[in-house]
């Protein structure tokens, strides 16, 4: 469909008769480093995601071969077609003043733009191709969620239930049903007492996770940098300009969301400061914290 509408666009059948080719590549007037920041926020959500293959380590055949490749066909993969996609929206409902309008106040960009293009019939099949959609990255996320959950039961509290796997699937089911579980209320929740609709939720979730995911990738790139400067070789040492580089663009980006000051940012930043000042304040749950590293640290070795 992204491919059809810029082949319309490109003959002179979208709302601007020269399609303004440039204007994806050259912000329009007004549009500084710190809104191009911003919007950095929603293409690292786009992203969210292709790390999940990581927590599935443990149920992959030849991990080390697999994982890595994943990994780095899903980027390029996703980073194709998103460009795609996103080339499509903007130039198919316009870059004009009325055109942006159109794209800011959809809630459901291809269904749209697939009606406007292709007929009410194509809107309605994209819009039940978005329900499955966001149904896979529902399900993908408590995939993740559950391996996570499960692995620290098992590093942490080995007797817990969520340390357990089910003898019939050798998967985490115990962990799984514990997230889906929380899922569900979490959702029922934001209807209830913050009265969201469906549209509602699922905004406010997608921009507590993106915010959540840049405290992820930068603690990410943090790691990677430590790792690069155990070596003493002048030549891997160079390599650290990667993860500074990608430190500074995500803290830059992060620090855009939080001034001036909003509610999301700080949600993210308390729920990701409470354990570790739990730990903190309760020197029990540190020394269960290490051992549970040093578990599994030993593990991998024997990996």
């Amino acid at each position: 469909m992204a491919c059809a509408v810029l082949l319309l666009v490109a003959q002179g059948h979208g709302p601007q008769g020269d399609p303004p080719l440039l204007d994806l590549f050259i912000p329009t007037a007004g549009v500084g480093a710190s809104a191009i920041a911003l919007g950095l926020s929603f293409g690292l959500l786009s992203f969210a995601g292709f790390e999940q293959v990581a927590t599935l380590g443990e149920e992959v055949k030849k991990s080390r071969f697999t994982i890595p490749r994943v990994l780095i066909g899903t980027v390029l993969g996703a980073g194709i077609v998103f460009t795609l996609v996103t080339a499509a929206e903007t130039l198919g409902f316009g870059t004009d003043r009325a055109g942006v309008a159109r794209l800011t106040t959809s809630t459901s960009l291809l269904a749209d733009l697939s009606a406007r293009y292709f007929g009410g019939w194509s809107g309605d099949l994209f819009d039940a191709l978005a329900i499955c959609s966001a149904l896979g990255g529902a399900l993908a996320s408590i995939v993740a969620a559950s391996r996570i959950l499960f692995a620290l039961g098992r590093d942490l509290l080995p007797s817990s239930p969520v340390a357990r796997i089910s003898p019939a699937s050798g998967t985490p089911r115990n962990a799984a049903i514990r997230v889906l579980v929380a899922a569900i209320l979490g959702y029922g929740a934001l209807r209830l007492v913050f009265h969201a609709s469906g549209s509602d939720a699922f905004f406010w979730g997608s921009t507590l996770g993106a915010l959540a995911l840049l405290v992820a990738y930068l603690l990410v790139v943090l790691s990677a940098a430590g790792a690069l400067m155990r070596p003493s070789g002048r030549g891997v040492r160079r390599l650290l300009l990667i993860p500074a580089l990608a430190a500074v663009a995500i803290a830059y980006t992060f620090w855009v969301n939080v001034y001036p000051p909003q509610p999301g940012p700080w949600i993210v930043l308390v729920w990701c400061c409470a354990p570790v000042m739990a730990t903190l304040f309760d020197p029990r749950l540190l020394e269960l914290v290490a051992s549970g590293c040093l578990a599994a640290r030993e593990r991998m070795k024997q990996d």
